[in-house]
């Protein structure tokens, strides 16, 4: 299994403190995010990190020079005019043909939440938290049989199973599939989009696109401002 993690993004609504660092470096409870990710990451058995880098990639290369951990680094040229969804798929040419994992850098998680996403089914899958949503979270729409059917923000919060929470494992067969989308979407010009909408898209065309619900007493938690930084070092901290 190989991990990519997309840390190529500006994370402007956590400014200050990304003025000088990239998102995963952002300290919480006194460590960069990326180590709390690195460290639960360390009880899978990863065959090849691959990191996807941006803004102010130098550092992320410094944070990497005192971790035992030697990624793969990708640098996404247009990390300050594309959608995240360019930067994954800027992770083709180093996963294509293995199993792997996708996360965001902003996410911190305990190890149970992956594990339950790799022992589930389907080429593609997503973990999801099911809680009544709004208008801005990605939201997912499920059929009878639990497949997925539609993938988006516009999708009424009343239909919605729950919210997509930026974790996501394709088999081989799931990446020969997604990383083909990704490049219609950049043919079409929807390189502004971000990469859910390629899980939408393979959805809505009948594909295999299965979502796993976080369990009820597993901590997890994506951080886009301040207010989520701070509500993360209170939930992991106890």
């Amino acid at each position: 299994m190989k991990v990519v993690i997309l840390a190529a993004g500006t994370g402007s609504r956590l400014r200050p403190y990304t003025d000088e660092l990239p998102k995963a470096l952002v300290p919480m409870n006194g460590r960069p995010l990326l180590a709390h990710m690195l460290d639960t990451l360390a009880a899978f058995p990863v065959e090849e990190l691959v990191v996807i880098t941006g803004f102010r990639a130098e550092r992320l290369h410094e944070f990497f020079a005192t971790r035992p951990e030697k990624p793969t680094f990708i640098f996404n040229e247009r990390f300050d005019t594309a959608g995240n969804a360019y930067s994954l798929l800027k992770s083709e040419s180093a996963v294509l043909g293995s199993d792997f994992v996708k996360l965001d850098a902003d996410l911190v998680f305990e190890p149970s939440v992956l594990r339950r996403l790799i022992d589930a089914t389907g080429d593609v899958r997503l973990m999801a938290d099911v809680h009544p949503c709004g208008a801005e979270e990605m939201k997912i729409q499920i059929d009878a049989a639990g497949r997925i059917v539609n993938l988006s923000k516009l999708i009424d919060p009343a239909a919605a199973y729950g919210e997509s929470i930026g974790m996501e494992y394709c088999t081989v067969e799931g990446g020969r599939r997604l990383f083909p989308e990704l490049a219609a979407m950049m043919a079409e010009g929807l390189d502004q989009e971000y990469y859910e909408e390629a899980y939408g898209r393979l959805a809505r065309a009948g594909a295999f696109v299965t979502a796993t619900e976080v369990g009820k007493d597993q901590k997890w938690f994506e951080i886009d401002t301040i207010e989520d930084l701070r509500a993360a070092e209170a939930l992991f901290s106890r």
